[in-house]
């Protein structure tokens, strides 16, 4: 996880959240989002801080996702 972080940072980018994977919701994962590093390096967060992009905060049911 570690080495994805790292890529993730380097290139701006950011970590999907695994919640959404198959679904039609794109969503940043919400433990990248906290990161420091994360936060600060990837393009779609500040463009969201910027205001440039809207930002809605969902919260998934983790035992859903994992049955």
């Amino acid at each position: 996880m570690a080495e994805t972080i790292a890529n993730a940072i380097a290139q701006e980018g950011h970590i999907v959240c695994h919640a959404a994977l198959g679904t039609d919701a794109p969503a940043i994962c919400a433990g990248f989002a906290a990161h420091r590093n994360g936060r600060a390096a990837s393009l779609a967060l500040r463009l969201a801080q910027a205001r440039v992009l809207r930002t809605v905060w969902i919260h998934v049911d983790i035992r859903k996702v994992e049955t």
